[in-house]
């Protein structure tokens, strides 16, 4: 395939776009109560270590993908399963998040649309993105990633002049207790989602300059995690930890009650926009792995064959992969949780490392032998 490039700032952007992606959507740590902010801090930290995996693996293996480094390691009976195993995953998870952003829509500003056209439009959309190249991509991220944030900024900014925060809701700390907190951030917000990333060793092959790759993963992990805990710090400061657990979207119901001087109000729109372009992003990023994932498979000569193919099987999937949206959370939350994600972003690849440092010990024993003997 035609090797695409792009830079430190692209993937930068890129990672902290998907990180935060869909996360904002969900209350996240609900089960911490007003401590939910230090579970995703704890998450973040436990997502260094991950992402220290996740980078040391591609450091073995700098111009492959994930897809062919299992190839490498594992072999063709164990690898192509695998290697399919991992091709479904970022297919399926496509198709949940395209999910919860039409879910989103469908309940705020595009009441009464059927979903299907949502879904079907929202991934045309992406695909008519990526079939201009991983760097189109990245330059779009380049572009709207840092108006996103600007303008989330902004209207934090309003939320805290409207008066509405109250700083106590944030009391006790530990109230809770240290073990409750622990059981929200390992493995659901090390998961989500900074296990998410596992993803990323099939674009880090692109950067240009792949000496500085922990450096930028590192700073994305980070940088997405304390902008999570603050955004948690301000819903449970409006709204309560009790009613912040109980709301579907508590980052909307939090903004729709910030008011400034009864005329700035009702930005709720503004914010969903925002999400929504965070989700695209998010969506892409699977979408292009999944593509390249399946051409690096089956050796095919450039991914954008398979790009329609994948489209075409996202928007019905994530029409119908449940019938409700307490379903739908119940699944991701649980059932994916522990037997989807915790094998495929810490598992698996951490074999793969510990497999990949001892191939690479033989390997240099073996020429060391070589240039002995000559």
């Amino acid at each position: 395939m035609n090797q695409e490039k792009i830079g430190i700032k692209q993937l930068f952007l890129m990672m902290l776009a998907f990180e935060i992606g869909s996360a904002v959507i969900f209350a996240l740590g609900a089960e911490a109560k007003q401590d939910a902010w230090l579970a995703v801090l704890i998450g973040m930290v436990l997502g260094l270590i991950l992402m220290s995996v996740y980078t040391k693996l591609s450091g073995y293996y700098p111009n492959d993908s994930l897809i062919q480094i299992i190839q490498k390691i594992s072999g063709r009976y164990i690898g192509y399963p695998l290697s399919i195993t991992y091709i479904i995953y970022f297919t399926s998870q496509a198709a949940r998040i395209s999910r919860d952003f039409s879910d989103l829509m469908l309940s705020t500003i595009l009441v009464g649309t059927p979903e299907i056209f949502i879904l079907a439009t929202f991934v045309a959309v992406i695909i008519y993105t990526l079939r201009g190249g991983i760097e189109v991509f990245g330059r779009m991220a380049e572009m709207v990633v840092p108006g996103v944030l600007l303008i989330s900024f902004s209207t934090w900014i309003i939320v805290y002049a409207s008066g509405v925060v109250d700083l106590k809701q944030l009391t006790p700390v530990l109230g809770t207790g240290i073990k409750n907190v622990w059981k929200e951030s390992f493995p659901t917000l090390t998961s989500l989602p900074f296990g998410e990333l596992v993803v990323f060793t099939m674009i880090w092959p692109t950067l240009k300059d792949n000496t500085k790759l922990k450096k930028v993963g590192m700073t994305a992990v980070l940088t997405a995690g304390v902008l999570l805990s603050l955004n948690i710090v301000g819903m449970i400061s409006v709204l309560g930890p009790q009613l912040y657990g109980m709301l579907n979207y508590p980052l909307l119901s939090t903004i729709r009650m910030a008011s400034v001087a009864d005329f700035l109000e009702r930005i709720d729109a503004v914010v969903i926009l925002l999400m929504v372009a965070g989700g695209f992003f998010k969506v892409g990023v699977y979408i292009y792995c999944a593509a390249v994932g399946t051409a690096h498979l089956f050796n095919l000569k450039s991914y954008h064959y398979v790009l329609i193919p994948i489209a075409a099987i996202i928007a019905p999937l994530g029409h119908v992969m449940t019938k409700t949206y307490a379903e739908h959370l119940a699944i991701g939350f649980k059932f994916n949780m522990t037997y989807v994600q915790l094998p495929l972003q810490f598992v698996i690849p951490s074999l793969l490392l510990v497999a990949a440092y001892f191939h690479q010990k033989s390997i240099s024993h073996r020429d060391s032998k070589l240039r002995q003997s000559q």
